[in-house]
């Protein structure tokens, strides 16, 4: 019976030895006498939800500056009676007989990601700061033959309500120039701002 005891006592010696040398070989962090030891690195970020909106230059188009939410686009020289020189890639067509309509397409590429919804909404409203004469001046609209004048960024209109990400559009850019006299700021410089909203649910 005693010598039963004695085996088992030696038995359990010996398996709590193969544990500390199992142990030991599949350690942590520094070690002696082992030819293996593993050292963890423990990553962490923070996903966020990321969008833009770019405007670039369209086949066609005027040119385009700017980047990362701050753009610009040159029209030249308009002027109500369709003569002389705008800048590059500028339409003008008549009016009527009230004066000339000036355009050109630009290019819209919404970009968007870790958002629940697959797609977002853009709309289009004109800076309330603008001056009067400019506000009378900037159109906008889905051809050139539709442009038109601009609400406030406070109303503004929607452009789409299912746009995808990465997937560009074109819309057109307008100015129009009246024929009229003796108004305030019929002629003179324009400075006219666009402001185009994403939003993704």
């Amino acid at each position: 019976m005693r010598m039963n005891f004695i085996k088992q006592l030696r038995y359990g010696f010996l398996l709590a030895a193969l544990f500390l040398c199992a142990g030991t070989a599949s350690a942590q962090g520094p070690v002696n006498g082992a030819t293996t030891t593993t050292s963890n690195l423990a990553v962490s970020a923070t996903l966020q939800s990321a969008l833009q909106l770019d405007i670039t230059t369209a086949t066609a188009g005027s040119n385009v500056g700017g980047s990362l939410g701050v753009y610009t686009l040159g029209f030249g020289n308009v002027n109500g009676l369709g003569i002389g020189t705008p800048g590059s890639n500028i339409t003008r067509t008549a009016v009527g007989t009230s004066g000339y309509m000036y355009t050109t397409p630009i290019t819209l590429t919404p970009r968007f990601s870790g958002f629940a919804g697959a797609t977002a909404t853009v709309t289009v409203g004109q800076n309330a700061a603008d001056d009067a004469a400019s506000k009378s001046a900037a159109r906008e609209g889905a051809a050139a033959a539709s442009v038109a004048v601009l609400p406030a960024v406070a109303s503004a209109t929607l452009i789409s309500a299912a746009v995808t990400n990465g997937t560009s559009f074109d819309r057109y850019i307008g100015v129009f120039a009246p024929n009229a006299n003796g108004g305030v700021n019929i002629a003179g410089a324009l400075s006219m701002n666009l402001v185009y909203t994403i939003t993704v649910p």
